[in-house]
């Protein structure tokens, strides 16, 4: 009789444990997802922002781009940047912040003479790499 119960409480645990491990697996799925979805939204807010004006420059983490007032028609600088205080990549233009991807540690833009090339570095060292064309005037 109690081999039968210590049997029972056995497979009870065990069934337990293999629960919790099935959940684990899907709580990382949908993290996993939830991620390169993010990753995705960025690279075409990146594409969208610097469509709307002209390539500047590259420095580290910043990348400059200039746009022109249509009411003024006067150009003003915009760059996207890493905000290291809140762990963001974020778009500044005029007196405006949008941050466009979190968790992120550390970014990086290189030039070479048509791409720019970047690297994402997140908070969980998870990397991603991306490369935009720069259009000829």
């Amino acid at each position: 009789m109690e081999c039968a119960i210590a049997l029972l409480v056995l497979s009870l645990f065990l069934l337990g444990t293999l629960g919790v491990l099935q959940q684990g697996k899907q709580v990382q799925q949908a993290v996993y997802g939830r991620n390169a979805q993010e990753w995705h939204v960025f690279l075409i807010q990146f594409e969208n922002k610097l469509a709307e004006g002209t390539f500047s420059r590259v420095v580290n983490s910043k990348i400059y781009y200039n746009k022109v007032n249509p009411t003024t028609n006067k150009e003003y600088e915009c760059k996207i940047e890493l905000n290291t205080n809140r762990n963001e990549i974020a778009i500044r233009e005029k007196n405006g912040y949008e941050p466009i991807l979190t968790e992120v540690k550390k970014l990086q833009f290189r030039k070479s003479k048509q791409y720019i090339l970047f690297t994402v570095t997140f908070l969980n060292g998870e990397q991603r790499n991306g490369k935009w064309t720069i259009e000829k005037i």
